[in-house]
């Protein structure tokens, strides 16, 4: 079971665990120091992969592609990690398990759900950007 997270003031929805771990956002900020724009450019970054990598998941679901469907769920979790998204994160882990067991049903139900984290998320990363 994945340690507890720092509950800050961002959007829950996972038994009020943020969206966007701001520990994460946090050292990005220090990391950024001096760089203008380096956060920005990374959230921007993050948006536009994530929506393409979701289009794939939605692709390798219609088509019960089990490896493309567990492919793109690593790529996304890995770049939701980096980014403190780390409620997105633990469900692309979750659709990799569903795929490799060819749950397509579950699949689907997790697959919605992501999509509703990823709103949430990039809700409180279009905040991040404006500070």
């Amino acid at each position: 079971m994945p340690p507890p997270f720092d509950k800050g003031n961002g959007t829950t929805n996972n038994d009020g665990v943020p969206a966007i771990n701001p520990k994460v956002i946090a050292e990005l900020r220090a990391i950024q120091a001096g760089t203008s724009g380096f956060l920005v450019e990374l959230i921007e970054e993050f948006l536009k992969e994530t929506r393409v990598l979701i289009g794939k998941l939605r692709d390798g679901l219609a088509a019960h592609n089990a490896r493309a469907l567990e492919q793109a769920a690593g790529a996304l979790k890995s770049s939701c990690g980096n980014l403190g998204a780390q409620p997105m994160s633990r469900m692309c882990v979750e659709l990799q398990a569903a795929s490799q067991k060819g749950d397509w049903t579950g699949a689907t139900k997790l697959l919605r759900s992501l999509e509703a984290e990823f709103r949430m998320v990039q809700s409180e990363l279009d905040a991040e950007k404006r500070r």
